[in-house]
């Protein structure tokens, strides 16, 4: 069997490693490894035995990649990679993509990757053997993945008024549609207000910029409905 084998170690738990990968795999994947015709937008993984793994490109067009066939969270998990040699979907064609998920201690995970199969490219085997050992190929795609792991999350916080309240709804819709562009591009992962009567409402974001990017063009802080914001690093215990 020919395969190609590569590892990384990450300083977080098991449990965050194996969701960074699967659900988090958008946050990682080189944009640049897409075979669509339009760029990618979105990177998917289906979370269970069968589900597709698949890309959204920006035109709105999805390109399929393989499907999963083992489903073991935190521990395991293998993905067909039904892409050819020419680098295109096949749904007849199959090779494996097996990651292992190893706790070496609550706070480090050494993740395991094997790319096997590659007998099954004929002719082609040995150059795709080659094309999938290369830095910018499984290394690098992992080395991208550790980094998302283990980066810190920031906290949009979000303040108002009695009188700030008073314009939301006019303003909602508009708002909340600017909650799913950034939920769609990946870096706004979860948002909502605080059910207390406060006015306060707290938003998690990838990256800085990105929070700061929202804020910029929220319909709430254009028409004045929050009337006080903030942006502060998140150390994310649990994931």
């Amino acid at each position: 069997m020919i395969s190609v084998k590569k590892q990384i170690v990450v300083e977080t738990s098991q449990q965050r490693a194996f969701r960074t990968f699967t659900d988090g795999m958008d946050r990682w994947w080189p944009r640049e490894h897409h075979i669509g015709a339009s760029p990618l937008a979105r990177m998917v993984v289906e979370p269970r035995v069968d589900g597709r793994w698949y890309s959204v490109c920006q035109d709105g067009s999805e390109v399929d990649i393989g499907k999963v066939v083992v489903w073991e969270p935190p521990a395991r998990l293998v993905l067909l990679w039904q892409i050819t040699a020419q680098w295109q979907y096949d749904p007849a064609f199959s090779t494996e993509v097996e990651v292992g998920f190893f706790a070496e201690s609550p706070r480090r995970t050494r993740v395991e990757l094997e790319h096997r199969q590659l007998e099954r490219y004929g002719a082609d085997a040995e150059t795709m053997k080659t094309t999938f050992e290369a830095d910018d190929a499984w290394a690098g795609s992992l080395q991208a993945f550790g980094g998302a792991a283990t980066r810190g999350k920031f906290l949009m916080i979000y303040e108002t008024t009695p009188d700030g309240l008073a314009r939301a709804p006019e303003h909602f819709l508009a708002h909340r549609d600017r909650l799913d562009q950034f939920h769609a591009r990946g870096t706004l992962l979860m948002a909502g207000p605080v059910m207390d009567g406060s006015g306060r409402a707290f938003g998690v974001f990838t990256s800085r910029e990105a929070a700061e990017q929202f804020i910029a063009g929220d319909p709430f802080i254009v028409h004045q409905v929050v009337t006080r914001w903030t942006v502060a690093d998140w150390n994310e215990v649990l994931f």
